[in-house]
């Protein structure tokens, strides 16, 4: 039987829940399995539905990456490039039963992609979504200790803020067609003792001051962080625009190596909620997905695609 599913990992396509999105005037890519003797309708004034075929895989694969990524170099972007030029090679093959589709956005709203065969079909709502550009700040914090000793507080620093940005705009680029750019990543120093862990009110009272003015949202780097339980690993402060991530993240709550990162882009995640001003925390019970109040990962779903940057 014919079905929809992504070519990579959290690329804005949600095969089970029939959806996927396009970036407005930019494109996708899907893939269609067991092809064989399916039609594809569409709406032809708002988009543009092409197969992959041998001669297109470097230049699209090349193209998608770049959008997503930026041209900075990374393994991580090298090693995704790989997987997407794979696997387009693999449903370009004359005689292969899989289509690689490139879905474009030519208008606005969420036209419907449909593939049948006979009087069976399966479809996928398609979102064209606008891009949102946002500016992010990382601030590494330096303090006393008991001996008047500048020490570092985190071991995170500026050197490993690519690596922040390369998976922010992949987890929102990818998924929502939200995109970071950096604007500061300092060390800042507290000219106090502050201790192992940081108090909220010494955070909100010496630290968030040092955040970078002008910029839509400052990513704070304390090492530990008193924070609520309902918080665990980091808070999003939405009067100051500010947010602050301890340096273990938060390993019950995000498998795959991604408890530090998931906590980030969970608090980022808050700051696009209140962006666009909605109601409550963002706070969720859909288990797996970003900003759920149980596990979570980097996914995000349909219902929160809509939440951050509806079509």
């Amino acid at each position: 039987m014919a079905s929809f599913v992504q070519f990579l990992q959290r690329s804005g396509v949600y095969a089970a829940q029939g959806f996927m999105i396009v970036p407005r005037g930019g494109f996708n890519l899907v893939c269609l399995r067991d092809s064989k003797d399916v039609r594809l309708s569409y709406d032809r004034g708002r988009l543009q539905v092409d197969d992959v075929r041998l001669e297109h895989v470097e230049r699209v694969a090349q193209e998608y990456i770049d959008t997503r990524y930026g041209k900075q170099k990374s393994q991580e972007r090298d090693d995704q490039l790989l997987r997407l030029r794979t696997a387009l090679y693999a449903t370009a093959r004359p005689q292969g039963l899989a289509r690689g589709l490139k879905v474009s956005a030519k208008g606005v709203g969420i036209p419907e992609l449909k593939a049948t065969r006979g009087n069976i079909g399966i479809r996928l709502e398609v979102a064209i979504l606008p891009r949102k550009d946002f500016t992010i700040a990382f601030k590494f914090l330096r303090h006393l200790d008991q001996s008047g000793k500048v020490i570092n507080a985190t071991k995170w620093t500026p050197d490993d803020v690519p690596w922040f940005l390369t998976r922010l705009n992949w987890t929102f680029g990818a998924q929502t067609n939200i995109f970071f750019t950096l604007v500061d990543a300092t060390w800042i120093t507290v000219q106090k003792a502050l201790g192992p862990k940081i108090s909220r009110d010494v955070f909100r009272k010496d630290i968030v001051p040092l955040k970078k003015r002008g910029a839509d949202l400052t990513c704070f780097l304390v090492g530990d962080y008193d924070a609520m339980a309902t918080e665990a690993a980091g808070q999003y402060l939405p009067d100051e625009q500010v947010c602050v991530v301890v340096d273990q993240g938060n390993p019950p709550v995000f498998d795959h190596g991604e408890a530090f990162i998931g906590v980030m882009a969970h608090e980022v995640g808050h700051f696009l909620h209140h962006k666009r001003n909605m109601p409550g925390s963002g706070h969720h019970d859909r288990g797996g997905i970003l900003l759920s109040s149980g596990l979570e990962s980097l996914s995000l779903d349909k219902q929160l695609v809509s939440n951050l940057n509806a079509w």
